[in-house]
């Protein structure tokens, strides 16, 4: 390169260096964080710099930026950037979403251009008031002047029906229905004609009172056993039918008034079953029925002469009568005083065992229905000493006296042999006495073992011999007086 060269090489670049320095000079540059500004001015660094502390000097505030766009002039009269920077604010912020107020249509009130957002919060407190049992006005929701204690009707302000806030109103739970009781059995209904024969002097007619009693048995097990299994059917099904009508899906009852009416009527439904308390009665009817039918059966062939029993000597003879007009039985009574049937005449006046009635009582008065006697009624049927008795020679026994001729029998029934006897006296009079003996042992084909034992009862010198015939099943291990 030549002088000039070189020359003008250096010429250009000390232009160019003088011209950048110029620029430099010219511009204004208050954009780093110097402690005199701040000094001046009284606002702190952070308030135009974003980062006071760092390292950039072109991150700038809002007031930062301001400051640095001011033209400053130390001329009297001219703008003093130090003085605007103080004087300052900030642009307003960007207006967010106002309340717009509901037309008077939504809330009821009559149209109120000029005061909307009033008329609005008048419409809330309403609501607001409602809700506590009152009306905008003071009143109460039926909108009455005189609820509120006004005298002005006119002025007081009456909502309509829609703008009233729902109550429900109290609702008092009804009382459940009833269950029905259930069916009973009576006593009267029972016939009790069991010893009815033993007042009468003629075996025949015996034989005839005994088939009758026998009838009003069988007529009370059809007509009156069986139709009280129907009734308490029916009567199962009703108290069901209740509940399914009256009670299930009702909400007017409560669900644990509805769950207790259910548990009542099933429990209820349990205890009419055939093995409930409610058919206790029933089941002690009926055994007590079968008892007295076995019973009968046993003396209608002991004054007829069936069963193995012999034919009485007396039999019909007290309906006959002589070529004079006497009765026959008369006759024979006066040839042989002492004979068998003059000592049995005394069965003329014995009429009913004694405590029969208590067995009754016991039975339909509901001893038995209790749950505590519901495994009782075979118990108190059999302990009876009607059970192993016959009612001609019970009939003339007290009932302590019946308890010892009682056991004697169930005595010689334990030994099973023909010849066993047994001997009793009475607990109460000195001159009652009496024994039971096994005369006969029949064992049929099908295991049925039946035992023929003779009673004998003296009171006061006085015979009286009645035989009976008592029988177990195959199975069984009690005897029972059955023919």
């Amino acid at each position: 390169m030549s002088k000039v060269q070189k020359a003008l090489a250096v010429g250009v670049v000390g232009a160019i260096g003088a011209a950048a320095a110029g620029v430099l000079m010219l511009s204004s540059s208050p954009v780093e964080a110097t402690v005199a500004i701040a000094t001046n001015t009284g606002i702190a660094c952070s308030d135009c710099h974003s980062d006071p502390a760092g390292s950039r000097t072109s991150a700038l505030t809002s007031r930062g930026t301001a400051y640095r766009d001011c033209l400053y002039s130390s001329e009297p009269g001219q703008p003093n950037c130090n003085i605007q920077i103080l004087k300052w604010q900030a642009p307003p912020a960007a207006a967010g979403p106002q309340p717009v107020p509901l037309p008077a249509s939504e809330y009821g009130q009559p149209s109120q251009d000029s005061n909307m957002l009033q008329s609005q919060a008048d419409a809330n407190e309403d609501t607001a008031m409602e809700a506590e049992g009152l009306s905008g006005s003071g009143l109460p929701q039926d909108g009455s002047p005189e609820a509120a204690g006004t005298d002005d009707p006119e002025n007081a302000v009456t909502l309509a029906p829609e703008d009233k806030a729902y109550v429900p109103p109290v609702q008092v739970e009804p009382p459940l229905p009833q269950l029905p009781p259930a069916p009973v059995l009576l006593q009267g209904d029972y016939p009790d004609c069991r010893e009815d024969h033993l007042h009468l002097p003629d075996p025949h007619d015996k034989a005839i009172n005994i088939n009758q009693c026998t009838t009003r048995l069988d007529n009370y097990y059809n007509d009156v056993l069986t139709e009280y299994r129907k009734q308490m059917n029916e009567f199962q099904n009703e108290i069901s039918q209740i509940y399914t009508e009256k009670v299930a899906g009702r909400m007017e009852y409560s669900a644990a008034s509805r769950d207790q009416f259910y548990k009542d009527m099933r429990q209820e439904h349990a205890n009419s079953d055939p093995d409930g308390i409610n058919m206790a009665v029933y089941r002690a009817a009926v055994e007590l029925y079968n008892a007295d039918r076995n019973y009968l059966s046993d003396r209608y062939c002991y004054n007829t002469g069936c069963g193995g029993y012999p034919v009485p000597e007396n039999y019909g003879f007290m309906n006959m009568v002589t070529a004079s007009g006497e009765p026959v039985e008369e006759t024979k009574q006066k040839a042989s005083k002492g004979s068998r049937k003059g000592k049995a005449s005394g069965n003329q006046s014995c009429k009913k065992s004694r405590g029969r009635g208590g067995l009754l009582g016991g039975i339909f008065g509901g001893v038995v229905g209790s749950a505590a006697g519901l495994g009782k009624i075979g118990t108190l049927i059999s302990s009876v000493a009607g059970a192993v008795l016959v009612g001609e020679i019970a009939c003339k026994l007290s009932e302590k006296e019946q308890e010892k001729a009682a056991e004697a029998t169930i005595a010689v029934v334990e030994q099973e042999e023909v010849g066993a006897v047994a001997n009793w006296q009475s607990p109460t009079r000195g001159g009652v006495s009496g024994s039971s003996t096994v005369t006969a042992l029949n064992t049929e084909p099908n295991g049925r073992k039946c035992l023929t034992i003779t009673d004998v009862a003296i009171i006061d010198g006085e015979e009286t011999r009645v035989s009976k015939q008592m029988c177990r099943g195959a199975g069984q291990s009690k005897y029972a007086i059955m023919a």
